[in-house]
């Protein structure tokens, strides 16, 4: 941030020019924040008597609002009569008028003009900005100002958009797709994931992933990929969250998924979501080797140690704990709890088989 090099002045050494420079950069101050004015009208202006010498007392008025304008131009009275300019100096950004001759001291002098007031254009469009920012987020999902169900976990479900035909699954949604290559040149960028191969899970074990949708979505299909290893079952399903980060009620699931080794299974679904924060879920009807997510390419859920974090260390700790979801064992496979299990502590791994959902 550019700063104007004040330095301390001595009594002995002030200069006109060193309240000229304050000034100037008082103006640019106003016009950077587009301050606004306000008309006052019958102002009193109060004597300046403290002089030593009676005749000078009696001469300066002042306002106690500062800051006039010239254009319109000030216009002074004495006892409610219009005084001739030609008998008083106006300084209007100071709110002075300096009488050639002594007023008498039963004389009301007042003074109508406009001034600027603390109050900034520039701030108040910004306010309004974000004011109508605000209003928008608070309307996806055409919801009529009513924020839609699972919406202000974690403070809102992050935009992210995306065209017909998009995978998604419990990937990071905060990437660019799109970065600059050593010759300067735009082109795609392939390692904003990394993909997980054959990751084991036991047969009756339901996963559920954060899935947050930015905007209503429908969804045309659901699928996963099989590693190696024998044919394998698997429903797909969502589960809405219960608005503590856990999921809660099932909102659908696929028909049963048979896949075969190496290769993508997938089962017609409809199924139109409003937005809002939910978990996509798999559940396994037997042991199976998933293709999937590596642990940094997923939207990871958080706890952040302020103890652990502010410690004066060479070698600074971890104040993170992270998991990439909820693990149920011993769910028989067939049709997926309504409700997803309660008391289930948030699981970690290096890899995770992840089912994925893809958009109409």
């Amino acid at each position: 941030m550019a700063k104007t090099p004040y330095k301390d002045l001595s009594s002995e050494s002030i200069l006109s020019a060193h309240i000229s420079g304050l000034q100037h950069d008082i103006n640019k101050l106003q016009e950077v924040l587009n301050l606004q004015v306000a008309t006052a009208t019958n102002h009193r202006l109060r004597p300046v008597i403290d002089q030593d010498d009676p005749a000078l007392r009696y001469r300066i008025y002042e306002g106690s609002v500062r800051n006039w304008l010239n254009n319109p131009a000030p216009i002074v009275y004495r006892n409610g009569q219009e005084i001739p300019a030609n008998e008083y100096i106006i300084q209007p950004a100071y709110g002075v008028v300096v009488f050639e001759r002594q007023q008498s001291a039963n004389d009301v002098i007042t003074a109508d003009f406009t001034h600027i007031v603390s109050e900034s254009k520039t701030i108040n469009d910004i306010n309004a900005e974000i004011s109508e920012i605000r209003d928008e987020i608070e309307n996806i999902g055409g919801g009529g100002g009513e924020l839609p169900d699972n919406y202000n976990i974690l403070g809102g479900v992050a935009p992210y958009f995306f065209l017909p035909g998009t995978y998604l699954s419990h990937q990071r949604r905060d990437y660019h797709p799109v970065i600059r290559g050593e010759d300067g040149t735009l082109v795609y960028n392939p390692f904003t994931h990394y993909p997980a191969f054959r990751v084991l899970v036991y047969a009756n074990t339901l996963d559920a992933f954060p899935f947050p949708l930015s905007v209503q979505t429908t969804f045309k299909r659901a699928g996963i990929m099989l590693g190696s290893g024998t044919n394998a079952r698997v429903r797909i399903g969502l589960y809405k969250d219960n608005g503590h980060l856990y999921p809660g009620e099932l909102i659908f699931q696929s028909p049963i998924i048979t896949v075969e080794p190496e290769k993508w299974g997938y089962a017609e679904i409809d199924e139109t979501i409003p937005p809002g924060l939910y978990w996509i879920a798999r559940h396994d009807g037997n042991n199976a080797n998933w293709n999937g997510l590596e642990e940094g390419s997923v939207i990871q859920i958080n706890r952040f140690n302020a103890e652990t974090f502010i410690r004066e260390l060479a070698e600074r700790p971890n104040p993170h704990t992270t998991a990439g979801g909820y693990r149920a064992t011993n769910i028989p496979f067939g049709n997926m709890p309504s409700t997803f299990p309660s008391g289930i502590e948030p699981f970690k791994r290096t890899y995770y088989c992840s089912p994925w959902l893809v958009t109409e």
